[in-house]
């Protein structure tokens, strides 16, 4: 080979390098080179949303581009999560999917998307137990106590949820699947916060919520908390025993708050927003905002969190198919 020949044949290699290495780098290092949209699925002032634009702001502060928040509702979260799957796949747009958007409701309702197919996770910010309380008047002081009742007199404990396929639905039903009980449901279409009244009047006499919409009444001494339906107690209800504690290892229910883009989208820009959120997470402020809402901050990165999602997709769907759980 000449000299001259060599050389073009190194300049040629170096070229290729040049071309096929680091094109996901460079991509990444580039990004984002204008504004990103954080999609919400549900209404402004909720957990979902107040979370996505927690994390929006740090994204912003860390990356140097505005990530504007924008809220998208309808079909349960469907609307927005299927903006997300089919929009671009050059993280323009990012996803604050949830426990519904990303596993369950696409086994209770039909949607147009694949909730593992059609995304990528970036991170999954918080877990959130639901808090099991009953009316005092029920005269029970444990989840054991509660257990016993429900099978003395079976489908006469009347047990609130906010709709069907809800999370209290879903926690409820896994309640009665592991300790072998059967509860009157009922059901209130127009959301949690009509279950309240009823709950304090004893009409119904419990109900999973949301630890932090009920941890004033549990305080007042209107309610009874039996349990949270976590691994380990919850740091605002320290004397609350977990579902664990209470002897029902398999009715571990946690919502959750996670974001993601869609499939296709370059795995060095994933990487980048993965760290970049998860770093966020890690901070003072960030996580300590997070357990205010009564979330528990998890900070896993997109590996960990793809895992998780498909975990959580499987057992309730399995949950779901198997109690016949459905929404036409």
């Amino acid at each position: 080979m000449t000299h001259s020949t060599r050389r073009a044949a190194l300049g040629g290699a170096f070229a290729l390098g040049l071309g096929t290495i680091p094109v996901g780098t460079a991509r990444a290092e580039s990004y984002p080179s204008r504004p990103v949209r954080v999609i919400i699925p549900f209404a402004p002032g909720a957990a979902t949303d107040i979370l996505a634009r927690l994390m929006a702001a740090r994204f912003s502060e860390a990356l140097g581009q505005p990530f504007p928040a924008e809220n998208r509702t309808g079909a349960n979260g469907g609307i927005a999560a299927e903006l997300v799957a089919r929009g671009p796949k050059d993280g323009s747009m990012i996803l604050q999917g949830t426990f519904s958007t990303h596993a369950t409701n696409p086994h209770i309702y039909r949607v147009a998307y694949d909730p593992v197919a059609d995304f990528t996770p970036i991170v999954l910010i918080a877990t959130v137990p639901q808090l099991l309380v009953a009316h005092p008047a029920l005269g029970i002081g444990s989840v054991q106590e509660l257990i016993a009742a429900a099978r003395a007199k079976p489908g006469e404990i009347r047990v609130a949820t906010g709709g069907i396929g809800s999370s209290q639905h879903l926690s409820a039903v896994l309640f009665q699947r592991e300790a072998k009980v059967s509860f009157d449901m009922i059901h209130y279409t127009r959301g949690f916060a009509t279950v309240i009244p009823d709950l304090l009047e004893n009409r119904v006499n419990a109900t999973f919520g949301d630890p932090l919409s009920l941890l004033p009444m549990v305080r007042d001494g209107k309610l009874k908390p039996l349990a949270v339906t976590a691994q380990a107690r919850a740091e605002m209800l320290p004397a609350v025993p977990s579902i664990v504690e209470a002897g029902l290892p398999g009715a571990v229910s946690l919502t959750w708050y996670g974001m993601f883009v869609a499939a296709g989208t370059d795995p060095a820009i994933v990487a980048k927003l993965g760290e970049t959120a998860v770093a966020a997470i890690r901070r003072p402020e960030v996580s300590g905002r997070i357990r205010e809402l009564g979330g528990i901050p998890a900070g896993l990165g997109p590996a960990e969190f793809a895992a998780f999602q498909k975990n959580e997709f499987a057992r309730w769907g399995e949950v779901i198919r198997t109690e016949g759980i459905r929404v036409e």
